[in-house]
């Protein structure tokens, strides 16, 4: 008799736990409860970022540097062009940073042929004294063997990167952008970066 008396209680503990796990899925299903926010990068301006030209330091009888690579990169809030090199030697390379019209941007240099580039606003970026070859002789060993022009990705503020000119010890290369945005210019001794504030 006493372990018939035990399996009515146990059943009732059983059913009193199982209303239990129902309202906890009731609580969990609340409306009431805040949703998540999420947040929206914000972006700084880029230190030193002008429209003004941007220029390396003048140093007397600089070696050439040969150019290496070329890369486009964008982010959330800026894009860069970076500019690398063979060997590095202070202070960095030489070079020059400027926007230009069309009509002096879109040439080639020493032909003076056109190029079609891509945005209504060039930024020219002259490096100077720069190769992309190393001449010994009659050999020609070229330090760059990337594309004139660079993919770009639709997305980025960045419409065109493309190289115009390798000629008489200065290499151009020429950013094509949809307008005049702010950019600075960052050198280590092998190394140039074009950042561009897109925002």
């Amino acid at each position: 008799m006493k372990r018939l008396a035990v399996i009515p209680v146990l059943a009732f503990a059983l059913a009193g736990c199982g209303s239990d796990s129902g309202n906890d899925e009731a609580a969990s299903s609340n409306p009431s409860s805040p949703p998540s926010m999420k947040t929206v990068p914000t972006c700084m301006a880029l230190p030193n970022a002008s429209l003004e030209a941007h220029a390396g330091a003048v140093v007397k009888d600089r070696e050439t540097m040969y150019l290496t690579d070329v890369s486009a990169d964008s982010a959330e809030c800026t894009a860069k062009v970076t500019f690398d090199f063979d060997e590095g030697q202070a202070p960095g390379p030489g070079y020059e940073a400027v926007y230009e019209p069309a009509s002096t941007a879109k040439v080639e240099d020493g032909s003076g042929n056109p190029v079609e580039i891509d945005g209504d606003a060039f930024l020219v970026v002259r490096l100077s004294p720069a190769m992309t070859a190393r001449i010994d002789g009659d050999q020609v060993t070229k330090t760059y063997t990337g594309p004139k022009r660079l993919p770009q990705d639709p997305d980025s503020a960045v419409r065109d990167v493309v190289k115009t000119g390798d000629f008489e010890n200065m290499v151009t290369w020429v950013i094509g952008l949809d307008e005049k945005l702010p950019f600075s210019t960052t050198t280590t001794q092998s190394q140039l970066v074009i950042e561009i504030d897109t925002e």
